[in-house]
């Protein structure tokens, strides 16, 4: 069974994480954003590097590139590859807080939290692919808390209305510096920057759970090696630009969710709502044999049939692992010709994109010759809180969906990522709940 970790980091001081904006003008350089999913696993990956910079007897022995990864643009040491990672959430007095759903709107008199209701599209052009919006179902103008409680997200999974506490976790504050040659490495005479930078609070950390379970080559079944079990908390993690230090420690705090319903419990109709808790990437694919339409991306899910908004994802089932006598490719053929879910999506309320990038150490060209450094195409992520709602067929194909997309059903069970990139790194972690008006 996978062993995952419960972390917290304790920044020293300010942290700076940016975005894909350029630092410039009169722009911030906006670095005071909340770590990104990929920001903390990579943090985590060169931490593992600098502690172990050789391979380690326990890691077994190298792996060996065939050809197409040699010619490929992967450039790696393939260690640590088995980590994955799910936040960083703010972390205040012993409880987790999560992105706050949009499908949530305040209301102007009582100042609640209520559900959005579906608003019937079929009179307009929205209708071919998504027959109902999510609207207020209240009068409001008053902006959504960027955070709720784990208390009252389990409030907003059970459909109810509720008061939201504020707590305020960080601060914003602004510095001016000196513009440095990346060449010589002193100050460019007469050019500034400023730049925002994140503070936290008191009592206030940055929660995560984590796993790195590597099988050493020509190791059995029941000799994996936890890399986390070596690491002797607490540690020093370089986190974000400017060597932002945090200390790594152990944390007690768990996920918000609602356990599965029973299928006595379920009544026409069958609606299931999907919600992140933390980013997506939806890729746009290529028409090919296969699927000669193609996929648009973007804000929809990568398994929707764009045409109909059908669910593509195959059915859970007892043989849906990996067999030992087939390869990966052999496996995604089999589980690609297995019978889908019977659902389609009917609705949906999503963010603005979140932009970001990156600094690409290995650059290859699209033949394969390195490049040395450079930047990473910027990426446009869904952000989380964006919620998706479907309508089944019955109450089996919503069990089905509900156990295909639920971030997890036990507590130490792997986290499902349905996001077409960076699933290891956190993105398209998401919590189901039923949805009745």
């Amino acid at each position: 069974m996978m062993k995952n970790h419960k972390l917290q980091l304790m920044p020293r001081d300010l942290l700076f994480l940016r975005d894909a904006r350029p630092m410039s003008a009169s722009d911030a350089g906006c670095g005071a954003n909340w770590p990104r999913p990929d920001q903390l696993w990579n943090a985590l990956i060169h931490l593992f590097h600098r502690l172990w910079p050789e391979r380690q007897a326990w890691e077994g022995l190298e792996h060996r590139k065939n050809e197409r990864e040699i010619q490929g643009l992967r450039h790696s040491s393939d260690r640590f590859g088995a980590l994955k990672s799910c936040g960083p959430f703010p972390l205040f007095q012993g409880q987790a807080y999560f992105p706050c759903p949009l499908d949530l709107t305040r209301c102007e008199d009582d100042g609640l939290l209520y559900p959005m209701r579906l608003h019937d599209n079929r009179r307009t052009d929205l209708a071919a692919q998504l027959p109902y919006s999510l609207a207020a179902s209240v009068r409001s103008k008053s902006s959504l808390p960027q955070w709720l409680s784990q208390d009252e997200y389990e409030r907003y999974l059970s459909g109810q209305s509720f008061r939201v506490k504020h707590e305020p976790l960080y601060d914003v504050e602004r510095n001016v510096g000196n513009a440095i040659d990346p060449e010589s490495g002193g100050v460019i005479e007469g050019r500034l920057y400023q730049a925002e930078y994140l503070r936290l609070r008191a009592d206030v950390a940055l929660a995560f759970e984590v796993s790195c379970q590597i099988k050493p080559k020509g190791a059995g079944p029941r000799e994996l090696q936890d890399v986390f079990d070596k690491l002797n908390l607490p540690k020093n993690l370089i986190i974000g630009g400017q060597q932002g230090i945090a200390e790594l420690h152990q944390a007690d705090w768990q996920l918000p969710g609602l356990k599965m319903p029973s299928r006595q419990e379920l009544t026409a109709p069958f609606r299931l709502r999907w919600t992140l808790l933390s980013p997506a990437l939806f890729l746009a694919l290529p028409a090919n044999e296969k699927n000669p339409q193609g996929h648009p991306g973007g804000w929809l899910p990568s398994w929707i049939n764009p045409q109909d908004g059908s669910v593509q994802l195959p059915k859970p089932s007892q043989d849906e692992a990996r067999r030992p006598d087939e390869n990966r490719r052999q496996w995604r053929q089999r589980r690609s010709l297995a019978a889908k879910i019977g659902a389609r999506m009917i609705a949906c309320r999503v963010g603005k994109p979140l932009y970001f990038s990156g600094w690409d150490l290995h650059q290859k060209s699209a033949c394969g010759q390195m490049l040395g450094q450079g930047p990473k195409p910027t990426v446009a992520a869904l952000p989380p809180g964006s919620a998706f709602v479907f309508e089944c067929d019955n109450a089996d194909e919503l069990l089905a969906l509900w156990q295909t997309l639920n971030a997890r059903e036990s507590g130490e069970a792997e986290l499902q990522r349905r996001s077409s990139a960076f699933g290891e790194k956190g993105f398209g972690i998401g919590l189901c709940s039923l949805f009745n008006e």
